[in-house]
C-alpha cells in the first residue's frame, strides 16, 4: 500500500515537472484529485470538504474547457470556485480550535499574500486573494491543537489546505506580473494540496494518523520551496514557497517532536503508577486499617490522573481524599469503588487503567484481610502477641526518628475469674469485647492496643509521658465501670500498671518496660484492684 502511494506520488510530480506534460497535468491531474478526493469525501459523509473539494475540481475543470477553447469566457465560470471556497470555509468554522501561539508563524504568509490584492490587474482574483487570508486566519486555531493534543490527520489535511493557499496566493502574483502560465510548478501544490486535505480529513475521521500520511505531508511542505525557488518567478512567489515550505515542515517536525515527548512523558507516569501500585501492601502501614492502602492507591493515581482527589470503597467505608460531583467506576468485585476527580476529564483515561488500578486495590485489601486474620485477636479486634511483633518495631522507628516519649500500659479485668464462674463464657466474652471496644475509642492511630492473653490487655500510647498515660487509663476505667453487661449486677473494674514515659532506645528496653508494667500491675491488684499504678 505505502509503495503504491509513493509510486502515485513520483509520477504526479513527474508530469507536473517534465515541461511536455507539465500543461496536461494541470489541467487534467490537478482537477482530478479534487474530484475523485471530494467524491469520496461525499461518499463518507464529509460534506464540506467534500463540497469544497468537488466544486474546486469542478472549477478547475472548467477552466481547463475554457483555456481550450470549449467554452466560452465569462463570470459563471468562477461560480464553482465560489462554491468550493464557501464550503471551505464552512468546515473551518464547523471545526473546533484553540487560541493559536506556534500556528502565529504561519501569520506572515497571509499578510505576504494579502499584497497580490493591490494589484490592478488581478480584477476578479483579488476577492479570491482575501479569501486566502480569510481561510489562512481560521486555518491557525485549527492547526494550534496538532502541537497540544497530537499529531493526526488534523496535520494532514492542515498541510494540504496551506498548499492549496500558497498556491492561490502564488497565483495571484504571477497572474499579475504578466500571466500566470499554464503547466507552472505551482499547480503541484493544488494537486498535492487537495491529495492531502481529502487524504487528512479521512485519516481524522478514522481517528488515526498514519506514516505515509505524515511523510506525504512533509514532503509535500518541503517540495513548496524547491518547486518554485528556480523558477524565474517574481520575488513575492519565492518568498511564498521558501517561508510556507520552511515554516510548515518544521512545525510539522516539531509537532512529531512534542507528542513523542509527551508518549515518553506518558510511558515514564505509567511505570510511576505501575511501581507504586506494586509496592502497595499492609507491611508499610502502621495499623491494619484500608485507609492507609487506599491513600497509597490514589497517589499513584495521581501519576497518571493528577486531577485524582478521592478514593473511596464503600463496602468497607474507607474513603481516603474527597467527594466530588466528578465520580469514575472502579470495577471492583463486591464492592462499589470510586475515583474522584477535581474536574471533569478533558481527555480519555489510558484504556485499562481503571480495572488495573480496581484489581490491585482488590489484592492489597485482600492482604489486609489476611493480616487482620493473623495480627489480631478476633474477638476484640485488637491486635494479638503475632500482630504487636509486627507493628512494635514500627512504633519504635516512629518514636526514635521525632524523639517521641512511649509509654507502655498493663491492663487487667478484676475479678474476670469470677464472671465466667457465675455467669459463664459467653457473659465473660461481652465483658472483654466492650473492653476492646472502649480501648479501640481510646487511643490514637499512632498508638497500639493489643489483647497480651486472657483478661491482660497492653497499651502503647505513642508521645505520653507517664502522668498522660495515667490521665489515659482514669478515663478507660470509667467508661469500663460506667457501662453495664448483662446479667452482671455489679460495675466492673479494671487494674492498671504504667511504665515506660521516655523515648524508647531499643526493643530489649520496651521489653524491660512490659515487665515493669505488670509488677506495677500486680501492685494495683495487692493494694485493693481497681486503680491504676506508676512503676
Amino acid at each position: 500500500m505505502v509503495a503504491y502511494w509513493l509510486g502515485s506520488l513520483a509520477l504526479i510530480l513527474f508530469l507536473g515537472l517534465f515541461p511536455p506534460t507539465a500543461p496536461w497535468s494541470e489541467r487534467f491531474l490537478t482537477p482530478l484529485v479534487a474530484l475523485i478526493g471530494g467524491g469520496i469525501l461525499l461518499g463518507h459523509r464529509e460534506k464540506p470538504f467534500g463540497l469544497g473539494l468537488f466544486f474546486l475540481g469542478l472549477g478547475d475543470l472548467a477552466w481547463t474547457l475554457e483555456d481550450l477553447g470549449r467554452l466560452p469566457r465569462g463570470l459563471y465560470l468562477e461560480f464553482p470556485y465560489l462554491i468550493g471556497y464557501a464550503a471551505l470555509t464552512w468546515g473551518l468554522l464547523w471545526l473546533p480550535g484553540k487560541p493559536p501561539r506556534l500556528s502565529l508563524w504561519l501569520l506572515p504568509l497571509g499578510l505576504l499574500g494579502m499584497g497580490s490584492a493591490f494589484q490592478p490587474e488581478l480584477g476578479i482574483d483579488r476577492l479570491y486573494t482575501v479569501w486566502d487570508a480569510l481561510l489562512l486566519l481560521l486555518l491557525l486555531p485549527r492547526l494550534e491543537p496538532i502541537f497540544q493534543e497530537g499529531i493526526g490527520g488534523r496535520a494532514l489535511w492542515g498541510a494540504g489546505l496551506l498548499l492549496f493557499l500558497v498556491a492561490d496566493m502564488a497565483y495571484a502574483f504571477l497572474e499579475a506580473a504578466g500571466g500566470y502560465p499554464t503547466g507552472h510548478p505551482v499547480h503541484l501544490l493544488w494537486t498535492l494540496g487537495y491529495l492531502l486535505l481529502a487524504l487528512g480529513v479521512l485519516e481524522e475521521r478514522a481517528g488515526r494518523a498514519s506514516f505515509l500520511g505524515q511523510a506525504l505531508a512533509l514532503g509535500g511542505l518541503f517540495l513548496m520551496p524547491a518547486s518554485l525557488l528556480n523558477d524565474p518567478s517574481p520575488w513575492e512567489v519565492r518568498v511564498l514557497a521558501l517561508y510556507g515550505g520552511l515554516v510548515g515542515g518544521l512545525g510539522l517536525l516539531y509537532a512529531n517532536h512534542l507528542e513523542w515527548r509527551r508518549t515518553e512523558e506518558k510511558g515514564l507516569r505509567w511505570t510511576r503508577f505501575l511501581e507504586e501500585l506494586a509496592r502497595l501492601s499492609p507491611s508499610v502501614t502502621q495499623t491494619l486499617s484500608p485507609e492507609a492502602l487506599l491513600r497509597g492507591a490514589l497517589e499513584a493515581t495521581r501519576h497518571l490522573l493528577p486531577t485524582a482527589v478521592g478514593l473511596e470503597v464503600r463496602g468497607r467505608r474507607g474513603l481516603v481524599g474527597e467527594r466530588t460531583a466528578h465520580a469514575l467506576t472502579i470495577p471492583l468485585s463486591g464492592d462499589a469503588a470510586y475515583l474522584y476527580l477535581q474536574k471533569p476529564l478533558e481527555e480519555p483515561i489510558p484504556p485499562g487503567f481503571l480495572s488495573l488500578l480496581g484489581e490491585r486495590i482488590r489484592q492489597v485489601l485482600r492482604q489486609v484481610e489476611w493480616g487482620t486474620l493473623a495480627l489480631t485477636d478476633p474477638l476484640t479486634g485488637l491486635l494479638n502477641r503475632r500482630g504487636l511483633e509486627v507493628e512494635l518495631p514500627k512504633l519504635l522507628a516512629l518514636a526514635r526518628r521525632y524523639q517521641a516519649p512511649l509509654s507502655v500500659v498493663m491492663l487487667d479485668i478484676d475479678h474476670f475469674k469470677r464472671v465466667n464462674d457465675t455467669y459463664g463464657h459467653p457473659v465473660g466474652d461481652e465483658v472483654l469485647k466492650l473492653l476492646g471496644r472502649i480501648l479501640k475509642a481510646s487511643v490514637r492511630q499512632e498508638d497500639l492496643a493489643v489483647r497480651y492473653g486472657g483478661e491482660e490487655f497492653l497499651l502503647f500510647l505513642y508521645g505520653a509521658g507517664r502522668e498522660a498515660a495515667k490521665e489515659v487509663v482514669e478515663r478507660i476505667r470509667y467508661r469500663f465501670r460506667s457501662q453495664k453487661v448483662d446479667p452482671i449486677p455489679y460495675p466492673l473494674t479494671l487494674s492498671a500498671g504504667i511504665a515506660g514515659g521516655e523515648v524508647p532506645e531499643n526493643e530489649a528496653q520496651v521489653e524491660e518496660w512490659i515487665l515493669k508494667a505488670d509488677y506495677a500491675l500486680l501492685r494495683a491488684k495487692e493494694t485493693g484492684r481497681d486503680r491504676v499504678t506508676l512503676a
